[in-house]
């Protein structure tokens, strides 16, 4: 039994290195363009891109060509092909061809290859596409509250939309607030960008990140966003939907809705080793969301069922949405529960809360 094993485990260990492993930088024709090369298993990963333009191309090889390789997608024969002719000593050549057009490909290695394969998703292959990536800001207003959306500004250069906003003013909790909304601006590489990239760990082609931030109420104590995302990162499936947030303005720190919920409407579960808690909505709450609401198809049992709900906060309700799995997101709905019905489920603080939210409205209203 132990003898196949150890005879592959010698084999694999003494296989020579793949040369075209590695970031490589030279021409394609008179073109000046950075690749890399991940060979796995089946035959080589690699994606490379024009400097002048840093938007990434897949490369991904065609089965049993040997070096051949497509751009994009190795099923489509109408696509690019690069042809490897020879990876040796630093020097790696090819041919690119397309609709009877053929250019040649001279690179030379700037960086080797690792055994984890992971130089394709790297700062050193991918640090020139940032190059310039900038945000752009503009001026907008809810609830008589000035703030400033904020835009990423790639050029073109990703698949990748990022959307938020920034209170004005200054101190320690607009501060952290900012900072929180911002997340995915931040980071060295920022954060939309790891994730694009951490697809190039198993696949040719980056992921994309979709993500938009905006207020829905601004009160003076609580401000309530909507995050609407579509992130692939490389996952068996890409990850969409809607998400509501809400934050204290007092302290700049993000609230989590079902704390003020009490135990008639939330159980709580800590699993042992665990910090975090688990909070799930308990038939009875489920049951006045969900009160004369008429389902379509099979998602009458899906949301029914669904104990994980994401909230949200309105002037005057809640919005309940069902967490549910990536393959019932077509069942996704928001029901909008009004305050007075839900007298009996909130706890003491979370009613204080929320009168005083609405005493605000109807001094407004005055």
């Amino acid at each position: 039994m132990l003898a196949p094993l150890v005879a592959l485990a010698v084999a694999a260990a003494s296989a020579p290195p793949d040369e075209r492993a590695g970031i490589w930088e030279g021409t394609i024709g008179d073109l000046p363009v950075r690749a890399c090369f991940a060979p796995r298993g089946w035959g080589a990963l690699g994606s490379y891109y024009y400097l002048s333009r840093r938007r990434l191309i897949a490369l991904d090889a065609e089965a049993g060509s040997g070096g051949t390789l497509r751009e994009n997608d190795a099923r489509d024969s109408g696509a690019p092909r690069w042809t490897i002719e020879n990876a040796a000593a630093g020097r790696l050549t090819a041919r690119w061809t397309h609709r009877g057009r053929t250019l040649p490909v001279r690179l030379s290695r700037i960086a080797p290859g690792n055994a984890e394969q992971d130089h394709c998703s790297g700062m050193a292959y991918h640090g020139p596409r940032l190059a310039g990536v900038r945000t752009v800001t503009a001026r907008a207003s809810l609830d008589g509250v000035e703030y400033t959306r904020i835009t990423l500004d790639h050029g073109g250069r990703f698949e990748a939309s990022v959307e938020t906003f920034a209170l004005g003013g200054s101190g320690a909790a607009i501060d952290r607030l900012n900072n929180t909304l911002r997340q995915s601006l931040t980071g060295d590489p920022p954060e939309w960008f790891d994730c694009i990239r951490a697809a190039l760990e198993r696949l040719p082609n980056e992921g994309g990140f979709d993500q938009r931030l905006a207020p829905t109420l601004i009160s003076r104590r609580w401000m309530g966003v909507t995050e609407q995302y579509d992130h692939y990162c490389g996952g068996n499936h890409p990850n969409h939907g809607r998400r509501y947030r809400t934050f204290d303005l007092a302290s700049g720190a993000e609230v989590d809705l079902h704390d003020w919920l009490n135990g008639a409407a939330v159980s709580r579960q800590r699993f042992e080793g665990e910090d975090e808690e688990i909070k799930t909505l308990v038939p009875a709450l489920r049951t006045l969301i969900l009160a004369g609401w008429t389902a379509e198809g099979d998602c009458e049992g899906v949301v029914e069922s669904t104990e994980f709900w994401n909230i949200g906060l309105r002037r005057d309700a809640l919005v309940f949405a069902p967490d549910l799995p990536h393959v019932s997101q077509a069942c996704g709905e928001e029901f909008v529960v009004p305050f007075a019905r839900l007298q009996p489920f909130l706890t003491e603080q979370g009613a204080a809360n929320l009168r005083a939210l609405q005493a605000e409205r109807a001094g407004r209203d005055r």
